[in-house]
């Protein structure tokens, strides 16, 4: 039997804008999944209603997200870290990566990852709007792999951050900038671009999403992007935020800060990153990173571990140990060393699992 090849059928447009996929909600019909998940129950009206402006938009608003008094609490605690800086705490500034000192206080510089440090963390980066839109657009749990505290704006050009922020599922990272004080205008406001995730996508000589230090080829993929937001009159907004209030924005948003005309004027914010449990980051040694769940919801992901291992570590004695077994380990031990060379957050949920089986090696 001859087979005839159609050649004369179109073929049908892709699925996806981007070559790396992406999320549901990037589908060219995301309307019509989301329309599917509201009748069978899976999302409320007002679920629907912020996933449609997130699908168009590639943003998010939730005014009064995070509780006052917890975000007065943070602040307090941030004060703190500037006299007292915990250990293995670093600022972004200037251009380069310095350890957090007073020092630092009146200038422009992005605290990284103090949340390990704070005690409510969980209820600060997944307040119960933001873990609820983040499960339903991940379809899986969501986790924190980076959090950056700012006193004064940022003053960062508009940018992509799939260029520096690179995962295992590029299109998988989502981010949050809490408001964590009344934002006044000319302090540098957190700026966007709506709609910009959706301009034809342009990857870095052609092949990926992430720049791997090629920032040359980074600034040339900026400027394209700038110049097709204003052949389609994309305009750039300012988030005037409330205290509390929390924006998410898509992967492929432009978005930066604006440049401070009034240098008394503070901006206290605090940005999260966040991917779907599973994703891998690959902009950095990832292979020893450790997880964990908050109590009311959310994941964080823990790379100190990381940088203690590129640490010098004492030489390995060639002489017996007297409390070392010398019969077979043990259940509990060899459970242990399952859990340590399970990478996270590759399979967080293949922890859990060896937790399980451990039930029946007791």
């Amino acid at each position: 039997m001859d087979l005839a090849i159609p050649l004369d059928t179109p073929a049908a447009p892709p699925m996806y804008r981007s070559r790396y996929g992406g999320l549901w909600i990037d589908r060219r019909d995301a309307h019509e999944v989301l329309a599917d998940r509201q009748d069978r129950g899976l999302v409320t009206a007002a679920d629907a209603e912020y996933i449609a402006q997130y699908i168009d938009h590639g943003y998010v608003v939730f005014p009064k997200a995070v509780d006052a008094q917890l975000v007065d609490e943070y602040l307090d605690f941030f004060q703190e870290c500037w006299e007292h800086p915990p250990d293995s705490v670093f600022a972004h500034s200037g251009g380069q990566v310095l350890p957090l000192s007073p020092q630092l206080y009146d200038k422009v510089a992005k605290v990284s990852s103090l949340h390990h440090f704070f005690p409510r963390a969980g209820e600060l980066i997944f307040p119960p709007p933001v873990l609820r839109f983040l499960t339903q657009i991940y379809e899986r749990e969501p986790a924190v792999f980076q959090t950056m505290s700012m006193r004064w704006g940022s003053e960062e050009p508009l940018h992509i951050d799939t260029g520096p922020l690179a995962l295992t599922e590029p299109m998988s990272m989502a981010a949050s900038w809490v408001a964590l004080e009344d934002v006044q205008e000319n302090s540098g406001e957190f700026q966007f671009v709506p709609g910009s995730h959706r301009l034809p996508e342009l990857l870095h000589h052609g092949t990926t999403k992430a720049h791997h230090g090629d920032m040359l080829e980074y600034g040339k993929i900026l400027a394209k992007t700038n110049e097709m937001c204003e052949e389609r009159g994309l305009k750039t907004e300012l988030f005037m935020a409330r205290k509390g209030d929390v924006l998410i924005w898509h992967a492929d948003l432009m978005h930066g800060g604006a440049v401070i005309e009034d240098h008394d004027l503070t901006r206290l914010s605090l940005v999260a990153h966040y991917m779907p449990l599973g994703v891998m980051p690959t902009f950095y040694d990832f292979s020893h990173v450790t997880e964990h769940a908050y109590a009311g919801g959310g994941n964080c992901i823990d790379g100190r571990r990381a940088r203690e291992l590129k640490q010098p570590q004492p030489a390995a004695s060639s002489e017996p140990s007297e409390t070392a077994p010398s019969s077979t380990p043990s259940a509990a031990s060899t459970v242990q060393t399952l859990k340590q060379h399970v990478p996270l957050p590759v399979k967080a949920f293949a922890r859990r699992t060896v937790d399980k089986v451990a039930t029946y090696l007791r």
